[in-house]
């Protein structure tokens, strides 16, 4: 222990207190009255896997957190690079007593030049967020969970310096307020949402040709799952490099009558594509992604399931896509129950991918019979391994 309390300031600052939680950090005043004093510099505020389950534990929470702060700005400490809150609450009465202090807590680190900002509340009932956080220049990565977002405007959105947004059961009032927050975004880099719902379609307020033209230069990955609106900016995924989606929203881009829209995207970067629910769709979508090196095939267990007509009949495109035929390497195919449409799928991809190295089959149920019947099939890669798990 000698040996450790004899580092520089900067080491143990930066190379041991913030590798801890910011409860861990103090803790550490057990030791050496001189780590308290060092914990006040730790660029890191984090509260993660906190759990409220009384009054009383709640406001310990809350009286420790607002001493952490303060005793920041007592030793002009003013810097604070990240701050994450992640509490599970036993039950929703806390969560509302708590959250005038949490909008005080965050309205508090924007101002300190923060970058990285993680605020995550298991809640049923969705608070409203602060929304001074949505004009911090400095953020450099927002993590949202459980909120609701409302009462701004275009003009108080400034994210300038945002490269990653993730939003995770986030409710606006309508698809407007999630089009607004993107907009505030203009170098956005890394995409993340899910379990989006909205009161509201407010088809007025956006037309559908605007929400389609929605662009993002920048953005290489991104993933969006369970986005509950009819209307969602494909175009502006059009850039990633990485992308997993589910394919249902793909429904106002792929064919009518085997022929494009006119303003479908095509996703020229796409080398890494994740798609969930839909299997009959895989073919269409993968046609607007010429360049797909790796392919992943999931069925979202809280997605919308197959209808029995789906899951029984497979009608083989009369088209194959271009990146079979000259990019696919690897396939993996999870959630697969033998049934007429998965085989159907499965046999179609290796019978056209002339350069698939692997394909990798996850299944529940008659991994024997499944290897059996798709080990039968033509393939047009000879090199192709075939694995069933």
């Amino acid at each position: 222990m000698d040996m450790i309390s004899n580092l520089p300031d900067n080491i143990i600052v930066f190379c041991i207190l913030s590798l801890l939680t910011t409860k861990e950090a103090f803790a550490t005043s057990i030791l050496s009255k001189r780590w308290t004093h060092l914990c006040h510099f730790v660029p890191k505020i984090d509260f993660t896997n906190i759990i409220v389950n009384s009054d009383e534990s709640n406001s310990r929470f809350i009286q420790f957190v607002n001493s952490v702060l303060a005793s920041r700005d007592a030793v002009f400490s003013h810097f604070i690079n990240s701050f994450c809150l992640e509490i599970q609450y036993g039950n929703p009465n806390l969560a509302h007593l708590s959250i005038p202090s949490i909008v005080k807590w965050v309205n508090h680190v924007v101002e300190r030049r923060l970058e990285y900002l993680c605020l995550c509340l298991h809640v049923n009932n969705l608070p409203k967020f602060p929304i001074s956080t949505l004009g911090c220049k400095t953020l450099v990565t927002l993590k949202l969970r459980g909120f609701h977002l409302v009462g701004f405007s275009l003009p108080s959105i400034g994210l300038p310096s945002l490269r990653t947004l993730h939003l995770k059961n986030i409710e606006f009032t309508g698809i407007q307020g999630f089009m607004l927050v993107l907009a505030g975004c203009p170098m956005l880099e890394n995409l993340r949402v899910s379990d989006i719902y909205f009161h509201e379609e407010e088809e007025d307020s956006l037309t559908i040709q605007e929400v389609k033209s929605f662009s993002f230069p920048k953005l290489t990955r991104a993933k969006v799952t369970r986005f509950w609106s009819s209307y969602f900016p494909m175009k502006a995924l059009s850039k990633s490099e990485y992308l997993c989606i589910d394919a249902y929203w793909f429904e106002d881009f792929i064919y009518e009558v085997n022929q494009p829209y006119s303003n479908s995207p095509i996703f020229h970067n796409l080398t890494h594509l994740q798609l969930r629910d839909s299997w009959d769709w895989v073919a269409q979508v993968l046609l607007h992604c010429p360049k797909v090196q790796h392919l992943e095939l999931y069925q979202d267990p809280n997605g919308i399931p197959l209808t029995k007509n789906e899951q029984e009949n497979w009608v083989e495109p009369e088209f194959v896509p271009e990146c079979l035929l000259s990019c696919l390497g690897s396939c993996t195919i999870g959630d697969f129950s033998g049934l007429p449409v998965h085989l159907g799928l499965a046999k179609f991809i290796l019978k056209n991918s002339r350069i698939l190295e692997i394909m990798i089959i996850w299944s529940k149920r008659e991994q024997a019979e499944i290897e059996r019947k798709l080990s039968a099939c033509p393939k047009a890669s000879a090199a192709c391994e075939l694995i069933v798990y």
